[in-house]
């Protein structure tokens, strides 16, 4: 087991990590102005979801299998990028679908979860962040998946409490807003939100 040195160097480095704004943050938030509690519980258990399976792969070593066949993780990018830009585009083309007066058709759970983890399993940060960023915090002198777990444990953690205010303070944005009109720009503002996400991802593995 880690020092107590340790993980809290640990937690104040993913505490400050999980309030940046990003793709994960941005997700959440923009399905939180359409008024879905429910779907920015399913974007947020997508993003942990995604993100202890990147513990996981870092535990079982399976992400030097990632660097040995890097066409299969380019390809899994490129399709959460395109799915997640095919979601911004539908959003923004068919706003009736999340704004119809008082009566919005809210992103449910399961799209929510669904959308999430397209955008953190294509989020090349991501792989950065649990294969270069956790060596630090483990002491190699004991064994490495308790301290792992841990890890996990207080990442994942730090990481729910950070998007649950996000989506909160979005959600009560989204709920300002009472009339069509503001429901309509409200469902385009997400959906030009997740293409944003979507193109930044794209252009960031071009250059």
């Amino acid at each position: 087991m880690q020092g107590s040195d340790l993980l809290l160097a640990f937690a104040a480095t993913e505490l400050v990590a999980s309030f940046m704004p990003g793709p994960a943050v941005l997700s959440v938030a923009s399905i939180a102005l359409t008024g879905s509690l429910r779907g920015v519980a399913g974007a947020i258990a997508g993003i942990n979801a995604t993100n202890l399976l990147w513990y996981a792969l870092v535990g079982a070593g399976l992400v030097a299998i990632v660097h040995s066949f890097p066409f299969l993780f380019v390809a899994l990018r490129w399709i959460g990028t395109g799915y997640l830009l095919w979601l911004g585009i539908q959003t923004w083309r068919h706003p009736a679908h999340l704004a119809v007066g008082r009566e919005r058709r809210r992103i449910g759970f399961r799209r929510g979860f669904s959308g999430a983890v397209a955008v953190q399993a294509s989020n090349p940060k991501a792989l950065v962040f649990f294969t270069v960023f956790l060596p630090p915090f483990i002491d190699i002198h004991h064994p490495v998946a308790p301290q792992l777990v841990t890890l996990a444990i207080i990442g994942v953690s730090l990481e729910v409490l950070a998007l649950w205010l996000y989506g909160l303070m979005a959600w009560r944005v989204g709920r300002l807003a009472l009339s069509a009109r503001a429901e309509l720009w409200i469902a385009r503002g997400s959906g030009a939100i997740l293409i944003a996400i979507a193109l930044a991802m794209a252009l960031s593995r071009a250059v």
